[in-house]
């Protein structure tokens, strides 16, 4: 598409709106997607250690290399984004999420292979729901790592969590923003399925 009929887009109120819809439908649906992906990869963790425990650490370590594919990705496609600060919000959520599940299958790895590494067994559910607490550092104290290795890989997380924080945001609002400065003075954007930005 060429920059002129971008330009005509623009100053069409019907189909920019047609269009905003549609990319927020779009990332509904993405983050339906990956939640349901994530419900998927909890529903391999066996219940008891029943010499499964392989499951969790394989979906673990499969998915710590999908999220870096995943998130190299997700930069791609903020800068090609006709909205980007709605495909940085998605990222931002879809990538938190991601993270928390790798460390949920950790965990549950953890508990199964030790019964008392916390103050509970956890299963899968719990598990998600304690990366979290460790993400957003509410301290409930409900679950607490109780052996050398739980606390060691909730130290790791912790740390981790500083780098998602601190770098993640700033690396897809970086994103963002040299998207927004690629766009034409007369306001028109790159479009969504563009290989590359039009240069001008």
């Amino acid at each position: 598409m060429s920059d002129q009929s971008l330009a005509a887009l623009d100053s069409a109120p019907g189909l920019s709106r047609r269009y905003l819809i549609a990319a927020i439908v779009g990332t509904v649906l993405r983050l339906l997607g990956v939640a349901l992906l994530i419900v998927f990869m909890l529903s391999l963790v066996p219940e008891t250690p029943d010499g499964r425990l392989v499951a969790p650490l394989a979906v673990a370590v499969v998915g710590t290399g999908l999220y870096i594919v995943f998130s190299r990705r997700q930069l791609r496609k903020i800068t090609r984004a006709r909205y980007p600060e709605l495909m940085a919000a998605e990222a931002l959520v879809l990538l938190a999420a991601l993270f928390l599940a790798v460390f949920a299958m950790i965990y549950v790895a953890v508990s199964l292979l030790d019964r008392r590494a916390f103050t509970e067994e956890l299963d899968a559910f719990s598990s998600y729901y304690f990366a979290l607490t460790v993400l957003a550092t509410v301290g409930f104290g409900d679950i607490t790592p109780v052996t050398t290795l739980a606390r060691s890989v909730t130290m790791v997380q912790m740390a981790l969590d500083l780098v998602l924080i601190a770098v993640l945001i700033r690396v897809v609002s970086t994103a963002a923003r040299k998207a927004k400065e690629r766009r034409a003075p007369d306001g028109s954007a790159p479009h969504p399925d563009a290989g590359t930005p039009p240069t001008h």
